[in-house]
């Protein structure tokens, strides 16, 4: 197992508040008096400046503000686009919302599959030929019948063989994300098949019981050396 370092980035927005605007002078108060002093003229950097404790208490409320726990583009676990819902027939086969970004839409294809937490596929099939999923972002799980539910974490490749019936999808507590890389060959088409036991997906661990391995991808490293997140 890769080991990596886990990175961390909070962006923080500066908030300048507004200059108080300047009430408006009496005739009495606009007339100078020439015997008084001469006032100081006022700091205008000081008064148009937070003060460092209001600075950190808006710093602090943007890192506290949660994500929408159902926006899939602000909970993307990986560094691929999210792409758009999957619709249609084949949808009523995941037990949740799952996304599709066709990555490399001819020749292979290459489609980036984002799951929410607790979705999965049925139970299906790929018949004449297989096809390889590589874990981009998240936590999910791989089961083939009659096997134990294997964890899946960044970074993890599943060779699956054709004609083998299985299924695969998030944690119940993570997002999760993969390539999806079909072996494009004629005569290849999918069975979908009954639902994962409900009893059965409810029994697996969450993913931060199940192993300490954080649900960092390598592949946002990558990124982030190139300034793309």
């Amino acid at each position: 197992m890769i080991s990596v370092n886990r990175w961390v980035f909070r962006p923080t927005e500066e908030n300048q508040p507004d200059a108080a605007a300047e009430p408006q002078k009496t005739m009495t108060e606009a007339i100078p008096d020439e015997n008084a002093p001469e006032a100081a003229a006022p700091d205008e950097t000081d008064a148009a400046s937070p003060t460092e404790e209001q600075a950190t208490g808006a710093e602090e409320a943007n890192e506290k503000a949660p994500a929408d726990e159902h926006d899939a583009e602000a909970n993307n676990p990986s560094f691929f686009p999210v792409g758009e819902p999957l619709t249609g027939d084949v949808a009523k086969f995941f037990s949740g919302n799952t996304y599709l970004s066709h990555l490399v839409p001819r020749g292979g294809p290459v489609i980036n599959m984002t799951f929410e937490p607790g979705c999965r596929t049925n139970w299906h099939v790929h018949h004449n030929a297989g096809q390889a999923l590589l874990v981009t972002g998240g936590a999910g799980w791989y089961q083939e019948e009659g096997k134990e539910p294997q964890p899946l974490r960044p970074g993890d490749i599943v060779n699956v063989p054709a004609e083998i019936k299985h299924w695969h999808g998030a944690a119940k507590d993570s997002w999760f994300s993969h390539l999806l890389v079909p072996i494009a060959v004629p005569g290849a088409s999918n069975a979908f098949l009954e639902e994962v036991d409900d009893k059965e997906y409810d029994a697996l661990p969450p993913s931060k019981e199940e192993s300490g391995v954080a649900t960092h991808s390598p592949f946002d490293d990558i990124a982030k050396l190139f300034g793309k997140k």
